[in-house]
């Protein structure tokens, strides 16, 4: 025998009590008071709503966090390829660092005309 209890799910237990707090208060409440509690009221919901929006999209993220977007912009792909490979992502930056400013100036105005033909497709 544990004497551990399961536990309680508190979050339920008080939107229960301040859903009764509320009808208690709605029924003693003058017209001017009902339109107060019912912006509140609907505040609460779309705070709510943003909160349940904002853990599906972490969740859909933490699952796509392996996968690259082949649509994605070249900054958002290159911050996941960095993320996916962060070895060759500080190899990368270490011989850019190492090659120095003026060096990687030259191979820039070499390869960047290159990478611009083969995306326009001439």
């Amino acid at each position: 025998m544990s004497n551990t209890k399961p536990p309680l799910n508190t979050h339920a237990a008080r939107s229960a009590t301040s859903a009764v707090e509320r009808e208690i208060t709605a029924s003693m409440a003058s017209p001017a008071q009902l339109a107060v509690l019912k912006r509140i009221d609907a505040q609460r919901d779309r705070i709510h709503a943003r909160q349940l929006a904002m853990q599906q999209a972490r969740a859909l993220r933490a699952s796509n966090a392996d996968r690259v977007d082949a649509d994605a912009p070249l900054p958002a792909r290159l911050l996941a390829f960095a993320k996916l490979h962060p070895v060759v992502a500080a190899a990368a930056v270490g011989a850019a660092l190492f090659a120095g400013p003026a060096r990687l100036m030259r191979i820039g105005g070499v390869i960047l005309p290159i990478v611009m033909k083969m995306r326009s497709g001439k």
